[in-house]
Protein backbone atom coordinates (compact mmCIF):
# COMPACT_ATOMS: atom_id res chain seq x y z
CA UNK A 1 0.00 0.00 0.00
CA UNK A 2 1.09 3.64 -0.68
CA UNK A 3 2.50 5.10 2.63
CA UNK A 4 0.53 5.71 5.19
CA UNK A 5 1.29 8.75 8.17
CA UNK A 6 -1.64 9.13 9.86
CA UNK A 7 -4.57 6.73 11.26
CA UNK A 8 -8.11 7.95 12.50
CA UNK A 9 -10.16 5.47 14.72
CA UNK A 10 -13.52 4.83 15.33
CA UNK A 11 -14.10 4.54 19.47
CA UNK A 12 -16.97 2.82 20.06
CA UNK A 13 -17.37 -0.96 18.71
CA UNK A 14 -13.83 -0.49 17.70
CA UNK A 15 -11.30 0.31 20.34
CA UNK A 16 -14.02 0.49 23.43
CA UNK A 17 -16.04 -2.03 24.13
CA UNK A 18 -19.51 -0.83 23.93
CA UNK A 19 -21.88 -3.89 24.16
CA UNK A 20 -19.56 -4.92 27.38
CA UNK A 21 -19.31 -1.42 29.18
CA UNK A 22 -22.61 -0.60 28.63
CA UNK A 23 -24.00 -4.11 29.63
CA UNK A 24 -22.39 -3.53 33.05
CA UNK A 25 -23.44 0.07 33.22
CA UNK A 26 -27.25 -0.68 32.25
CA UNK A 27 -27.22 -3.86 34.76
CA UNK A 28 -25.60 -1.35 37.70
CA UNK A 29 -28.23 1.74 37.07
CA UNK A 30 -31.41 -1.20 36.95
CA UNK A 31 -30.37 -1.93 40.58
CA UNK A 32 -29.45 1.57 41.60
CA UNK A 33 -33.15 2.26 40.43
CA UNK A 34 -34.69 -0.95 41.95
CA UNK A 35 -36.06 -2.00 38.64
CA UNK A 36 -34.80 -5.66 38.58
CA UNK A 37 -37.72 -7.90 38.53
CA UNK A 38 -40.41 -5.14 38.78
CA UNK A 39 -43.23 -6.36 36.12
CA UNK A 40 -40.93 -9.15 34.97
CA UNK A 41 -37.50 -6.99 34.05
CA UNK A 42 -34.92 -9.28 33.98
CA UNK A 43 -31.42 -7.98 33.37
CA UNK A 44 -30.62 -9.77 30.16
CA UNK A 45 -33.95 -9.57 28.18
CA UNK A 46 -33.71 -5.57 29.33
CA UNK A 47 -30.03 -5.06 28.39
CA UNK A 48 -31.17 -7.06 24.10
CA UNK A 49 -34.31 -5.05 24.49
CA UNK A 50 -32.19 -1.89 24.88
CA UNK A 51 -30.02 -2.27 22.19
CA UNK A 52 -32.31 -2.72 19.76
CA UNK A 53 -33.43 0.42 20.53
CA UNK A 54 -30.47 2.67 20.89
CA UNK A 55 -29.43 1.20 17.61
CA UNK A 56 -31.86 2.05 15.96
CA UNK A 57 -32.11 5.68 17.60
CA UNK A 58 -28.50 6.10 16.81
CA UNK A 59 -28.97 5.48 13.15
CA UNK A 60 -32.07 8.25 13.26
CA UNK A 61 -29.64 10.09 15.32
CA UNK A 62 -26.94 9.83 12.44
CA UNK A 63 -29.59 10.46 10.19
CA UNK A 64 -30.41 13.97 11.63
CA UNK A 65 -34.45 12.40 12.32
CA UNK A 66 -33.63 13.15 16.04
CA UNK A 67 -31.60 15.48 18.19
CA UNK A 68 -29.46 14.34 21.01
CA UNK A 69 -31.94 15.43 23.95
CA UNK A 70 -34.64 12.92 21.85
CA UNK A 71 -32.06 10.57 22.30
CA UNK A 72 -30.70 10.69 25.50
CA UNK A 73 -33.35 9.68 27.42
CA UNK A 74 -36.22 8.68 24.98
CA UNK A 75 -34.14 5.09 24.44
CA UNK A 76 -34.54 4.35 28.10
CA UNK A 77 -38.52 5.45 28.32
CA UNK A 78 -39.19 3.15 25.38
CA UNK A 79 -37.18 -0.15 26.56
CA UNK A 80 -39.31 0.41 30.36
CA UNK A 81 -42.17 0.76 28.31
CA UNK A 82 -41.80 -2.80 27.50
CA UNK A 83 -42.53 -3.78 30.23
CA UNK A 84 -45.05 -1.64 31.34
CA UNK A 85 -43.06 0.90 33.57
CA UNK A 86 -43.75 4.53 32.61
CA UNK A 87 -43.28 7.49 35.12
CA UNK A 88 -42.61 10.78 34.37
CA UNK A 89 -39.30 11.48 34.61
CA UNK A 90 -37.88 7.93 34.98
CA UNK A 91 -36.10 7.76 31.64
CA UNK A 92 -34.27 11.13 32.57
CA UNK A 93 -33.25 9.64 35.75
CA UNK A 94 -32.19 6.31 34.13
CA UNK A 95 -30.31 8.35 31.81
CA UNK A 96 -28.62 10.59 33.91
CA UNK A 97 -27.10 7.62 36.20
CA UNK A 98 -26.14 5.37 33.41
CA UNK A 99 -24.08 8.41 31.38
CA UNK A 100 -22.41 8.79 34.91
CA UNK A 101 -21.50 4.77 35.13
CA UNK A 102 -20.90 4.17 31.17
CA UNK A 103 -17.96 5.87 30.28
CA UNK A 104 -16.39 5.23 32.99
CA UNK A 105 -15.59 1.56 32.18
CA UNK A 106 -12.59 0.49 30.74
CA UNK A 107 -13.11 -2.54 28.82
CA UNK A 108 -11.28 -2.35 25.30
CA UNK A 109 -11.22 -4.67 22.87
CA UNK A 110 -8.49 -7.61 22.92
CA UNK A 111 -5.02 -5.99 21.78
CA UNK A 112 -6.46 -2.41 21.82
CA UNK A 113 -3.87 -0.81 24.43
CA UNK A 114 -0.98 -3.40 22.45
CA UNK A 115 -1.92 -2.23 19.15
CA UNK A 116 -2.04 1.42 19.88
CA UNK A 117 1.61 1.40 21.47
CA UNK A 118 3.00 0.02 18.57
CA UNK A 119 1.42 1.86 16.33
CA UNK A 120 2.28 5.30 18.21
CA UNK A 121 6.00 4.62 17.45
CA UNK A 122 4.95 5.17 13.18
CA UNK A 123 2.05 7.03 13.16
CA UNK A 124 -0.11 9.90 14.18
CA UNK A 125 -3.81 8.56 15.67
CA UNK A 126 -6.79 10.25 16.12
CA UNK A 127 -10.47 9.28 16.95
CA UNK A 128 -13.33 10.83 14.86
CA UNK A 129 -16.91 9.73 16.59
CA UNK A 130 -20.42 10.37 16.57
CA UNK A 131 -20.52 10.38 20.28
CA UNK A 132 -21.27 13.15 22.66
CA UNK A 133 -18.31 15.22 23.23
CA UNK A 134 -18.54 15.13 26.89
CA UNK A 135 -19.04 11.41 27.52
CA UNK A 136 -16.15 10.72 24.71
CA UNK A 137 -13.84 12.84 26.80
CA UNK A 138 -14.32 10.75 29.95
CA UNK A 139 -14.14 7.54 27.67
CA UNK A 140 -10.59 8.73 26.73
CA UNK A 141 -9.33 9.09 30.10
CA UNK A 142 -8.69 5.43 29.96
CA UNK A 143 -5.02 4.67 30.74
CA UNK A 144 -5.40 2.67 27.62
CA UNK A 145 -6.21 5.01 25.41
CA UNK A 146 -4.82 8.47 25.92
CA UNK A 147 -1.55 7.77 25.68
CA UNK A 148 -1.67 7.23 22.23
CA UNK A 149 -4.12 9.28 21.00
CA UNK A 150 -3.12 12.75 19.77
CA UNK A 151 -6.68 14.26 19.42
CA UNK A 152 -10.48 13.00 19.59
CA UNK A 153 -12.92 14.82 17.26
CA UNK A 154 -16.28 14.36 17.80
CA UNK A 155 -19.63 14.78 15.86
CA UNK A 156 -20.42 17.75 17.86
CA UNK A 157 -17.75 19.80 17.14
CA UNK A 158 -17.27 19.11 13.59
CA UNK A 159 -21.20 20.14 13.27
CA UNK A 160 -21.74 16.89 11.47
CA UNK A 161 -21.94 12.98 12.09
CA UNK A 162 -20.59 10.35 10.07
CA UNK A 163 -21.03 9.27 7.46
CA UNK A 164 -21.17 12.71 6.29
CA UNK A 165 -17.78 13.85 4.29
CA UNK A 166 -17.72 17.29 6.10
CA UNK A 167 -16.46 15.52 9.65
CA UNK A 168 -13.72 13.82 7.84
CA UNK A 169 -12.79 17.16 5.79
CA UNK A 170 -12.79 18.72 9.35
CA UNK A 171 -10.64 16.04 10.93
CA UNK A 172 -8.03 16.61 8.43
CA UNK A 173 -8.26 19.99 8.73
CA UNK A 174 -7.93 19.99 12.04
CA UNK A 175 -5.05 18.06 12.35
CA UNK A 176 -3.25 19.14 9.60
CA UNK A 177 -3.23 15.65 7.89
CA UNK A 178 -3.56 14.66 4.54
CA UNK A 179 -6.52 12.44 3.21
CA UNK A 180 -3.85 11.13 1.10
CA UNK A 181 -1.65 9.50 3.29
CA UNK A 182 -4.50 8.63 6.08
CA UNK A 183 -6.27 5.45 6.98
CA UNK A 184 -9.77 5.20 8.59
CA UNK A 185 -9.92 1.98 11.13
CA UNK A 186 -13.27 1.27 12.52
CA UNK A 187 -16.71 -1.40 12.63
CA UNK A 188 -18.98 0.36 10.84
CA UNK A 189 -18.13 -0.20 6.80
CA UNK A 190 -20.67 2.31 5.38
CA UNK A 191 -20.10 5.39 8.40
CA UNK A 192 -16.68 4.75 8.77
CA UNK A 193 -14.76 2.76 5.93
CA UNK A 194 -16.49 3.92 3.25
CA UNK A 195 -17.11 6.88 4.25
CA UNK A 196 -13.92 8.04 5.07
CA UNK A 197 -13.06 6.75 1.54
CA UNK A 198 -15.86 8.92 -0.49
CA UNK A 199 -13.91 11.86 1.52
CA UNK A 200 -10.46 11.14 0.03
CA UNK A 201 -8.94 8.78 2.06
CA UNK A 202 -6.05 6.45 1.09
CA UNK A 203 -6.94 3.33 2.98
CA UNK A 204 -9.72 1.79 5.35
CA UNK A 205 -10.05 -1.30 7.45
CA UNK A 206 -12.93 -2.78 8.67
CA UNK A 207 -12.77 -4.37 12.06
CA UNK A 208 -15.55 -6.61 11.96
CA UNK A 209 -15.24 -9.02 14.96
CA UNK A 210 -18.55 -10.49 14.66
CA UNK A 211 -17.79 -11.72 11.22
CA UNK A 212 -20.65 -9.86 9.22
CA UNK A 213 -21.22 -10.57 5.68
CA UNK A 214 -20.49 -8.18 2.79
CA UNK A 215 -19.42 -8.41 -0.05
CA UNK A 216 -16.18 -5.68 -0.41
CA UNK A 217 -14.95 -5.12 -3.91
CA UNK A 218 -12.85 -2.07 -3.21
CA UNK A 219 -9.30 -2.88 -2.75
CA UNK A 220 -8.30 0.06 -0.65
CA UNK A 221 -10.71 -1.99 1.91
CA UNK A 222 -9.09 -4.21 4.11
CA UNK A 223 -11.15 -6.87 6.65
CA UNK A 224 -10.03 -8.02 9.91
CA UNK A 225 -11.79 -9.78 12.63
CA UNK A 226 -9.03 -8.92 15.55
CA UNK A 227 -7.29 -5.52 16.26
CA UNK A 228 -3.84 -7.47 16.40
CA UNK A 229 -3.96 -8.01 12.34
CA UNK A 230 -3.52 -4.40 12.08
CA UNK A 231 0.20 -4.67 13.24
CA UNK A 232 0.67 -7.24 10.15
CA UNK A 233 -0.83 -5.19 7.85
CA UNK A 234 0.73 -1.60 8.33
CA UNK A 235 3.54 -1.97 11.27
Amino acid sequence: MGEIKTIFWDLDHTLWDFERNSGEALQETLYGLDLVGRNGLEIDDFIARYHVINDRMWDEYRRGLIVKEDLRARRFDEALGLYGIKEDGLGERFATMYLDICPLKKNLFPGAEHVLEELSKKYLQYIITNGFSEVQAIKMDNDGLKPYICRTITSEEAGARKPSPIIFEYALKTVGGDPASSMMIGDDLDNDIIAALDAGFARGVWFNPTGKKRDITDDRIIEIHSLIEILDIIS
